[in-house]
């Protein structure tokens, strides 16, 4: 197979080329891409995706693919991506009934500044899901509604129509998905003021992945979905569209679809669905070695007699890719060290100290920590428009009040106190036994438990305090700090305990934003907005219900007198 040069061939065809990815605003970033706000020629707005691979993903590309994301170089898969948007645009509004519909694209443009492919969109003005929070009762559905009901009656149209590539986009196994869509309104006063219209719809903004569909969360999707296609295939998933089977549901619902859509519109898609079909065949019948040799020539890094030479002698373009491969890990590895020594050589050690001494002694230094601590995660969830300024006003009100201030100290130390614990656990504790100081049983359960030692210790200590003083000892958070993962929430949860009946708004907010930490730092299936993150953040939801639906049954059963 010959590689052609692309930017010669681009030119040729007369794709637009543009140059401004640095002087345009980033709206939003995934692991395909990052997408910018540009102007468009009448004067409107776009949202512009310029594709990308970095990091984990762009190893993960090489690994599975041969090459980086295929959007970045290949001509044929970018257009493949603005088809595909466009055909889906006319079709899910028909089969949703106007309730989810698709950010269509307008043209693929090369990026020459970035060196990559570019896709135009329509830009959407809407809103991710809400996460719940102690006064969110509005949104509470949003997120549930998406995932289990919109996102399964999308998937079964899809594999019906033969798009199984976007089953993944569209959360088969992938609660990353979730992000892939925003709610937006019709009126311009919901819009404005980020509450849900009645006649708004969600749609669907990023269709392309950022890695094959070989991480599903769920194991019956790993066999019978990811596993299956690259086994039946020779390649795993990366938005593959069935086309015999989409031409084939196209002519058997055209009475239908004319109806829906209109007879132009129809055309439309017959002759989409004709063009996808040859762009697809072009891109996917490039072999892992081809596509790296390509991505190569997209890149300048070697010109077209490069290219003839190397697809004839493919064990010397193996070695030379894998000599660079592990000259790039090692270029990568030194520069993780040296960003790490760096760190440490800008480390105030004296000014670090002071700031621990201070810690320490003062208590009004514990509360003021505690405090920005709190005015941040409440800022990042106003700043994401998960809250109101109203909302927000009502929780920063109860951060200094006399009710959440018994224990909310505690839960800043058991926060301050996780950086020393991490370092002892992951560079002490090996340092000892490296020095055949501890053995390996001992250095593994410290690792293991180190963070529930590190809580306990200190609310142990607040027990003996408080029964010295005859104050109400922190049971609750002692046996939640014993938790792994969750138990830095263990005073958040004594407070919600404490405060029985009485309204503790802020420490439902600390349980609710914690839960949702977690979700977004989640490997590989969290992140912002997506189901890991809304899962997580339900939990404490969830268990207040449960428990308050139990105390009803007690008291129902309780016998008089």
């Amino acid at each position: 197979m010959q590689v052609e040069l692309i930017k010669p061939k681009i030119a040729g065809d007369g794709m637009e080329i543009v140059a401004q990815s640095s002087s345009r605003p980033e709206i939003g970033r995934g692991r395909s891409g990052i997408v910018y706000l540009q102007d468009d020629e009448s004067g409107g707005k776009l949202a512009c995706k310029v594709f990308d691979s970095r990091g984990l993903t762009k190893a993960v590309q090489w690994f599975t693919l041969g090459a980086p994301n295929p959007y970045v170089w290949n001509v044929d898969a970018a257009e493949c991506a603005k088809i595909r948007r466009n055909i889906l645009k006319l079709l899910v509004p028909v089969w949703m009934d106007g309730d989810v519909d698709v950010a269509d694209a307008s043209a693929v443009v090369l990026n020459k500044e970035e060196m990559t492919f570019e896709l135009q969109t329509r830009l959407v003005r809407g809103w991710a899901a809400h996460l719940h929070h102690p006064l969110s009762d509005e949104f509470d559905d949003e997120a549930e509604n998406l995932w289990r009901r919109m996102m399964p009656a999308l998937r079964a149209h899809l594999q019906d129509a033969g798009f199984d590539g976007l089953l993944w986009q569209a959360g088969a196994g992938n609660p990353v998905a979730l992000n892939n869509f925003l709610y937006e309104p019709n009126d311009e006063e919901a819009e404005t003021t980020n509450t849900e219209s009645s006649d708004g719809r969600w749609v669907w903004i990023d269709l392309e992945s950022g890695v094959p569909a070989i991480f599903p969360i769920s194991p019956k999707v790993l066999l019978n979905y990811s596993l299956a296609h690259w086994w039946r295939l020779g390649r795993p998933m990366f938005d593959d569209v069935e086309i015999t089977r989409l031409k084939d549901y196209l002519k058997a619902n055209a009475k239908e679809l004319k109806l829906s859509l209109g007879v132009k519109n129809y055309e439309s898609v017959v002759s989409d669905a004709e063009r996808l079909g040859k762009h697809q065949v072009k891109w996917k019948s490039i072999g892992r070695l081809q596509s790296s040799i390509q991505y190569r020539v997209a890149r300048g890094d070697i010109d077209q007699s490069q290219a003839d030479y190397y697809s004839k002698h493919r064990l010397r373009w193996l070695f030379r890719e894998w000599v660079r491969g592990l000259l790039s890990s090692l270029k990568a590895l030194k520069g993780g060290f040296l960003s790490v020594w760096k760190r440490l050589k800008r480390l105030d050690l004296k000014s670090l100290v002071h700031v621990c001494w201070k810690f320490l002694i003062s208590q009004k230094y514990r509360e003021a920590f505690v405090h920005g601590y709190l005015d941040r995660s409440i800022n990042q969830w106003t700043k994401r428009g998960q809250l109101t300024n109203e909302h927000a006003n009502i929780l920063r009100e109860q951060i200094g009040s006399p009710n959440s201030s018994v224990y909310i100290t505690d839960f800043g130390i058991h926060i301050a106190i996780k950086p020393a614990v991490k370092a002892t656990q992951y560079w002490v504790l090996p340092a000892l036994f490296a020095f055949g100081l501890l053995g390996g049983k001992t250095v593994a359960i410290l690792i293991l438990t180190g963070g529930a030692i590190g809580r306990s210790a200190y609310t142990l200590g607040r027990m003996l305090q408080s029964a010295a003083n005859g104050h109400e000892k922190p049971w609750i958070a002692l046996g939640v700090g014993l938790l792994p993962v969750v138990g830095n929430l263990a005073y958040p949860a004594q407070m919600i305990y404490s405060a029985g009946d009485k309204d503790q708004k802020l420490a439902r907010f600390m349980m609710d934003d914690g839960f949702a930490r977690i979700g977004r730092h989640f490997p590989i299936w969290g992140g912002q907005d997506t189901w890991t993150e809304h899962a997580l953040n339900r939990i404490p939801r969830n268990l207040n219900r449960y428990l308050r639906k139990m105390g009803k049954r007690r008291a129902f059963h309780r016998k008089p007198g």
